[in-house]
């Protein structure tokens, strides 16, 4: 082992009490959740040295202790144990007796995070508590969240801490300035008529209702759910897709990808960049626009100008394209391909197709006409509609502005006018 794995498994070993287990195996990934640009983590597994019962193979045994810790900063992002037998000699954690002001202090002795200004309390539970990022006291967007569980005799049995915490200077404070005077017209423009599926009774179900968004403190702009939901690069085209009419001679050969976050010790210790994080180039958009072309082309002859290139990110180490139909129906599931494209030469490399399961519903029964106007049904939901103050990254400023998150657990039934609960269907 690398000296300076060693070490830290060393550390980890004394400071979780594990003086009774060994280091059976471990790896190193590359932490996509993390809002550092280069972040790795060191995971381990260890065993305890004495198990009841045979150990199967490639399986962990009860009690085994799953650790994940920062590689250069050594910060702990998750420790589990396997079936949530703690069989730790000392006990350096919180116990669930110990209550939620206890937890937290430890949470911020962890973190470096300080309760209610980067997180706060989500979730209190009879197994252990749950928070989420915040800046004072207002939730923020990617969402952070930091998970303390317990077991049946109150032992720590898993905790996590994923995604982002604002630091202050991240932060542009400002009054929070949406009305619902300001807001009502916004929200009636997303407002729209979606058909859901009721799979118990087979059929459609139209339903008026609105999407999660997020409108900007200043009311200039609207942010996609999806758009705010990645942190880094992610770019809406709504670019059509045509090609001449003639045959292409040459057939897509899908190629394999590499969709695992595992690094090599090399990369992991280089500190290699994640190229994940870096902003999408012109070259980028305009190189993989003509990938997604020559996609199609050899892949659905047919269907020239039928599909638009409708956003642009980086997953894993590959560029991915995302298309969808240029005129799409009602329906909440929607056809979609992903295409990833390699980074470097711009090559399409492998697809998705969610056709087959647009295919489960070919038997279901349409929906009825709607016997409401989008008017009206806004006026019966108006005031289930939420606006919420949420602080969402900006990744081209890295800092997180004031918006006001639209949301509404509520939908109205087109054909009978009735109010729903969306989660009931």
């Amino acid at each position: 082992m690398n000296e300076l794995l060693k070490k830290i498994a060393d550390s980890c070993q004394k400071d979780f009490g594990l003086e009774n287990y060994y280091l059976e195996r471990y790896h190193l990934f590359r932490d996509d959740n993390s809002s550092l640009e280069n972040n790795y983590l060191f995971s381990m597994e260890w065993f305890p040295r004495v198990v009841e019962g045979e150990i199967e193979e490639g399986l962990n045994p009860p009690g085994t202790a799953v650790v994940d810790v920062e590689l250069q900063s050594k910060k702990l992002r998750h420790f589990t144990f396997v079936n949530g037998v703690n069989l730790a000699e000392e006990q350096v954690f919180p116990k669930l007796a110990d209550g939620s002001e206890t937890i937290i202090e430890w949470v911020e002795e962890k973190t470096g995070l300080e309760f209610g200004r980067q997180f706060q309390l989500a979730e209190e539970a009879d197994d252990g508590v749950r928070f989420l990022a915040a800046a004072d006291n207002i939730p923020v967007f990617p969402v952070g969240s930091i998970e303390v569980t317990f077991n049946e005799e109150g032992m720590l049995s898993h905790y996590s801490i994923d995604g982002s915490f604002p630091e202050e200077e991240q932060i542009k404070w400002e009054p929070f300035a949406l009305t619902p005077t300001i807001v009502d017209p916004i929200i009636l423009d997303q407002f729209q008529l979606l058909e859901i599926p009721v799979e118990e009774e087979e059929r459609w179900l139209a339903v008026y209702g609105t999407t999660t968004t997020f409108l900007t403190n200043d009311k200039q702009h609207i942010i996609p759910f999806e758009k705010a939901e990645m942190r880094d690069s992610y770019e809406v085209l709504d670019r059509n897709i045509e090609w001449d009419s003639e045959a292409t001679e040459n057939t897509f050969v899908a190629k394999e990808i590499d969709l695992s976050h595992e690094v090599s010790l090399e990369d992991a210790l280089a500190n290699k960049p994640d190229e994940n994080k870096h902003p999408l180039t012109s070259e980028d958009l305009q190189q993989s626009f003509e990938a997604v072309t020559v996609f199609m082309q050899q892949k659905y002859p047919g269907e020239s100008g039928k599909w638009n290139l409708h956003a642009l990110s980086r997953e894993r180490g590959y560029l991915l394209a995302e298309l969808r139909p240029k005129v799409q129906d009602k329906k909440v599931i929607q056809h979609k391909i992903k295409l990833f494209i390699d980074p470097v030469t711009y090559m399409p490399l492998n697809f998705t197709d969610n056709q087959f399961i647009l295919e489960m519903f070919d038997h279901f029964e349409e929906a009825k006409s709607p016997v409401l106007t989008k008017d009206e049904a806004f006026e019966k939901l108006h005031s289930y509609i939420e606006i919420t103050p949420v602080y969402v990254y900006d990744p081209n400023r890295e800092t997180y502005q004031l918006c006001g998150k639209v949301d509404c657990s509520y939908g109205v039934d087109a054909a009978t006018g009735d109010v729903i609960l969306l989660d009931e269907l």
